[in-house]
C-alpha cells in the first residue's frame, strides 16, 4: 500500500472520529474456529475474537468498516475436540490482533430491519504461538524460539466475507448477528519450503452504539 492510499485512509477514519453523525462505533465478539492444513499437518482449533470497529458510510447502501479486534484459539493436530481434557501445554495456543477493512452493502427491509453482506481483506498480526511441543518438554514461541529460531511468521494478509442482520434495540442502538469466513494468502512458516495456509469460520454478535 503506497503512501497515498495510507493519506486516503486516515482521512476517512480522521472524519469518522470527530463527525459521530456520519460513522457509527460497534463493539463485537464472536466465536471463531480456525484450521491451518500444510503437506506436514493439519492443526484446528476454536476461539474467541473481541474488539471494535467504526462503520463509515460511502454511497448510498455501502459503507467501510474498519475493526480492530484480538483473537485467541487453542487447538491440536487433527479435529479439534473439547471433550479431551489435556492441560493447555498440549495445545496450540495463538492470540493475535486482526485489523479487517471491509466493505458492507446493505438493504433495508420491514421492522427496521437491516440485512447486509461484507467482504474485504484483514491483516493480522501474530501476538503468540504456543508450541505443545519444545525442549526438555516445554512449551515454546513459534513467533520468537531462542534456541530453535522462530518457525512461523507473525503476518498474514486474509480474504473473505460474509452476511449479517441486524435490528433496532432502543432508540439509538442496534444489536447485530453476523457469520463469515477468512483465508490466508500467506504461508505460515518462516521456511518457504514448508507450505501451510490458514481458514477461519467466525460467527459473532455486537451492537452499534
Amino acid at each position: 500500500m503506497n503512501m497515498k492510499r495510507y493519506l486516503l485512509l486516515f482521512s476517512i477514519l480522521t472524519i469518522a472520529v470527530s463527525n459521530p453523525v456520519c460513522a457509527q462505533i460497534s463493539v463485537g465478539a464472536g466465536y471463531l474456529r480456525t484450521q491451518a492444513t500444510s503437506e506436514l499437518k493439519k492443526v484446528s482449533g476454536d476461539g474467541f475474537y473481541a474488539g471494535l470497529s467504526y462503520r463509515v458510510p460511502l454511497a448510498g447502501s455501502v459503507s467501510l468498516i474498519p475493526g480492530l479486534y484480538f483473537t485467541r484459539t487453542k487447538g491440536q493436530e487433527g479435529e479439534f475436540s473439547w471433550s479431551s481434557f489435556k492441560p493447555e501445554s498440549d495445545f496450540y495456543v495463538e492470540k493475535a490482533l486482526v485489523a479487517p477493512l471491509h466493505l458492507q452493502w446493505g438493504i433495508d427491509l420491514p421492522s427496521d430491519i437491516r440485512a447486509f453482506l461484507y467482504a474485504g481483506p484483514s491483516f493480522q498480526y501474530g501476538l503468540q504461538c504456543q508450541s505443545p511441543s519444545g525442549l526438555n518438554n516445554k512449551p515454546r514461541d513459534l513467533y520468537s524460539e531462542k534456541d530453535l529460531g522462530p518457525t512461523h511468521q507473525r503476518l498474514n494478509v486474509l480474504v473473505g466475507g460474509g452476511a449479517g442482520i441486524s435490528f433496532p434495540i432502543g432508540s439509538t442502538h442496534r444489536i447485530y448477528l453476523t457469520a463469515g469466513w477468512d483465508y490466508g494468502l500467506m504461508n505460515l512458516y518462516v521456511d518457504s519450503s514448508y507450505k501451510s495456509q490458514r481458514s477461519l469460520w467466525k460467527a459473532g454478535v455486537g451492537i452499534e452504539l
